[in-house]
């Protein structure tokens, strides 16, 4: 039976990071997960602090000036488990490992980039594709905004009338081209579809045709983040080449394009760095003996299998992610170490009267509470497992709608993971 040095359950940015971080720094390492994750559902950028929820109108412009009012508004946030500087360093630590791995990400703990979404509304985002922060608001250069007819769910004239109407000092005009997508006996096209339209010269150079004229009157051009997947870098050349201006990505609906290069860019790294990943099993159940985790069950084609490991990690998402179940009847539970969960019992309080509330919807802060090692408790403040870790979104207190924390909680809890299972590694072999 083949043993790991940790095995990471969950394949999201939190589960990813985590395992690569491990297996570049010389752990044996196993990614297991159902799926690929939330990564095809988001934007592909790094969200640390975006809004201060005492005004969640307001953008936040420097995460690092603001972290203080925000985690004493919010105590109970993971942030305040693993720390200020193990968020600085987890960031770092991202931003090192995507750009190591081929893809170009641009951003610090001292700055938001303010992009404009898919809606035509201001992202404050702190790390993100080189290709999106060209989009950045705050320059003040025009901007013309590309649609499709066939992307169904991409609006450019919405999003253009709504950066103009917020006055932030940005000219936005747009077109939606009526140009074939190449996809055999479609209607409609998805932004993976349309990404792979643009891998190809033919493709683009029609866009390029179709636009030239209107884009000499702005700074730079905007499409839907859809340029390209193993492509990218030579698409966007091509297109700012021929269009002799900035050409830069706007989110849209799912599936996410640069989701899924981050997503194949974090997979190629674990697996470089001698990591294993297996998607499409289900971790469903752990023993507990004596105060550690001993082994876990993987399903397989014919049977359950025993997976042993000296750490395990759980990054298995909150409610939207599945790592969270709440039920009909208002019971709400871990379904693989069956770890006590922070969640009311009246179902009639999981949510706020308002769909977009201030202060948040509760039901989303339902977790596993944790304490500085990032280890589960028992609620007598005893760790369940001193070998066992939470990572993201399956904490208590991630809500992520208040204050836009969500993938910044990731990526800092997956650099505290990491020091704790190499020091301890470390220490063994003194």
């Amino acid at each position: 039976m083949t043993r790991y040095d940790a095995v990471v359950i969950g394949a999201g940015t939190a589960g990813l990071t985590t395992a690569c971080h491990l297996a570049q720094s010389g752990q044996k390492v196993l990614v297991v997960a159902k799926g690929i994750g939330a990564l095809l559902l988001a934007s592909g950028s790094i969200d640390v602090l975006g809004f201060h929820p005492a005004d969640s109108l307001t953008p936040v412009k420097n995460p690092a000036e603001k972290l203080d009012d925000f985690l004493a508004d919010r105590p109970d946030h993971p942030y305040n488990l693993v720390g200020k500087e193990t968020l600085k360093a987890g960031i770092d630590q991202f931003l090192h490992l995507v750009n190591q791995a081929g893809l170009d990400y641009q951003g610090d703990l001292n700055r938001n980039w303010m992009l404009p979404s898919g809606l035509g509304a201001v992202h404050p985002t702190c790390l993100a594709p080189a290709s999106m922060v060209k989009g950045d608001l705050s320059t003040g250069e025009s901007m013309l905004i590309v649609g499709f007819n066939e992307l169904r769910d991409f609006f450019p004239a919405l999003i253009a009338q709504n950066i103009n109407e917020q006055k932030l000092g940005v000219e936005a005009g747009s077109i939606s081209l009526e140009i074939n997508i190449p996809i055999a006996g479609a209607m409609n096209a998805t932004p993976i579809e349309l990404a792979h339209a643009f891998e190809q010269d033919v493709f683009r150079n029609q866009v390029i045709k179709a636009i030239a004229a209107q884009a000499k009157s702005y700074d730079r051009v905007g499409f839907p983040a859809a340029l390209g997947i193993k492509q990218h870098a030579t698409a966007v050349a091509h297109l700012e080449k021929q269009l002799n201006r900035p050409v830069f990505e706007i989110s849209s609906l799912p599936p996410s394009v640069p989701g899924r290069r981050l997503y194949e860019a974090l997979k190629a790294a674990l697996l470089k760095a001698g990591g294993r990943l297996i998607i499409g099993s289900e971790i469903v159940e752990g023993t507990i003996e004596n105060g550690r985790i001993t082994r876990i069950s993987m399903e397989t084609a014919s049977r359950l299998k025993a997976v042993i490991a000296n750490h395990y990690v759980l990054a298995t998402g909150g409610i939207f992610g599945g790592g969270i179940f709440a039920d009909a009847e208002g019971m709400v539970t871990e379904p693989i170490f069956n770890l006590p969960v922070a969640a009311d019992t009246n179902r009639h309080h999981w949510f706020d009267k308002k769909f977009i509330s201030p202060t948040g919807q509760p039901v989303f802060n339902f977790g596993v509470k944790a304490n500085s090692r990032l280890q589960p408790l028992n609620g007598d403040s005893q760790p369940v497992a001193e070998n066992l870790y939470v990572a993201g979104a399956v904490i208590a207190g991630s809500e992520w709608t208040r204050g836009r924390t969500g993938e910044g909680i990731a990526v800092a809890t997956a650099a505290a993971i990491t020091a704790q299972i190499t020091s301890q590694a470390a220490k063994s072999l003194r």
